[in-house]
């Protein structure tokens, strides 16, 4: 049986990853942004490239519009926005409203549906996007892990058009944890150099990676989520084929705040907490709010 599709489709926090995905969901989303790229995706539409190279015509909203009867309402936000976030859209959302969060960090999907008091469908994202200027994004493809469940199906019915491999776990809090693991490794190395994703992969800084992916992993077992000793290899593999230029680097190149609390730093917390230490992760969230001219 085939799985119905949403009949409205809005994505809020439309930047990079948010707008290519918009435009590419069945059927094409209202694409909630601000600023530069709003302006220019409403006078010349949405410029691709990458794995896809178009010009997409998309419906541009500065807030987020009055919901249909059965729409999803997919959050693209930064995790240090989840608050906000959902201040902005409660209340527009419907008792039949499907919400569905891409955002790093450990559980997003938590945060944001205890602030809006109903349950939120995670999108594990193995993916990323380029602002290349307003209304420019390059993606390079990827996958997106959903767990399964009826919302989760309709979800991932929405996602099959945009080119990525949608795929089906049972296990989030280990996907969560790896996905971690990889931002913690990659994101402030991306922000502190200026490099893409790929050139991070170098063999000078595969002992860097292997420790730093290490670190998580035993905070991670303290957790008790036990994640496989092959996850720094399958890390390197990550990065070797990733050409984007990662969130964190976006965000110090446009002098914005990161979410390294969120990451390497929200590491390093629970390290304490457990009464053990994570030395690199610290030390990365540390140099990355110097970055941001933070001292604390």
């Amino acid at each position: 049986m085939e799985t119905r599709l949403f009949r409205q489709n809005v994505v809020f926090g439309a930047g990079a990853l948010g707008s290519w995905l918009g435009a590419r969901l069945a059927p094409p989303a209202v694409l909630v942004a601000r600023g530069e790229h709003a302006q220019a995706m409403r006078a010349s539409g949405l410029r691709l490239a990458g794995i896809e190279n178009a010009v997409v015509p998309v419906d541009v909203a500065d807030a987020c519009p009055p919901l249909e009867a059965d729409a999803l309402l997919l959050l693209t936000v930064k995790a240090t926005d989840l608050a906000a976030a959902a201040r902005a859209v409660r209340e527009r959302l419907r008792e039949d409203t499907v919400v569905a969060v891409v955002a790093n960090g450990l559980a997003p999907q938590e945060i944001l549906g205890e602030a809006l008091g109903r349950p939120v469908v995670r999108v594990v994202a193995e993916f990323g996007a380029t602002l290349d200027g307003p209304g420019r994004v390059s993606a390079w493809g990827g996958r997106a892990l959903l767990l399964h469940g009826v919302r989760e199906d309709r979800v991932a019915a929405a996602l099959a058009p945009t080119g990525l491999r949608v795929e089906r776990i049972d296990d989030l809090a280990r996907h969560s944890w790896e996905k971690l693991a990889l931002n913690c490794v990659a994101n402030p190395l991306a922000g502190l150099t200026g490099r893409r994703n790929g050139d991070l992969a170098d063999d000078d800084l595969a002992d860097l990676r292997l420790a730093v992916a290490r670190e998580v992993m035993a905070v991670a077992a303290l957790d008790g989520v036990d994640l496989p000793d092959e996850l720094p290899e399958r890390i390197d593999l990550v990065l070797a084929r990733s050409r984007n230029l990662n969130s964190m680097a976006q965000d110090l190149a446009r002098g914005r705040p990161t979410e390294i609390e969120h990451l390497n730093g929200f590491v390093a917390r629970q390290a304490e907490a457990f009464g053990i230490d994570a030395p690199l992760n610290r030390w990365l969230a540390a140099l990355i709010r110097l970055r941001e001219g933070k001292t604390d």
